[in-house]
């Protein structure tokens, strides 16, 4: 009797999963390909992404802006900034950038207590595919 009941619970379910398919050949039925979900993604696209501010005195504070576009399909929404030491702060657009819109990473690098050649990195979390962009930003710095 169990078996019985099973096999009709089956067929029930495989009727319904059957008629649920309309044969429809519209997008929402049709599988997406990698490249179509890679589209779909926002894509920063910096004009460069190291900076080298050459030699500047010890105890400095210098500026540098990364410019960036979103060249993807949909909204860029940056969600922070993440610096290897406290010696790099960064600020960043804390509105969504539409596609084809440009904004700035402003990134300042203080150079007090240091001494020779720094190299530090700035990473930039964001909702794009590769959800960690990271930027860069050298010196040399010379003591007085």
């Amino acid at each position: 009797m169990q078996t019985l009941r099973d096999l009709i619970l089956m067929a029930a379910i495989t009727a319904v999963m059957f008629s649920c398919s309309t044969g429809r050949s519209d997008s929402a039925s049709q599988p997406v390909s990698q490249e179509g979900i890679a589209q779909q993604w926002p894509v920063i696209s910096f004009e460069k992404e190291v900076h080298d501010f050459g030699k500047i005195i010890a105890g400095e504070r210098v500026a540098y802006g990364f410019r960036f576009t979103n060249e993807g399909n949909s909204p860029l929404v940056i969600t922070g900034i993440r610096s290897g030491c406290g010696c790099t702060v960064g600020d960043y657009p804390k509105d969504p950038l539409m596609p084809g819109e440009g904004g700035r990473i402003n990134v300042v690098f203080n150079s007090a207590g240091r001494k020779g050649f720094q190299s530090e990195s700035v990473r930039v979390l964001a909702n794009t595919q590769e959800s960690v962009i990271t930027l860069r930003i050298t010196a040399e710095v010379l003591e007085r």
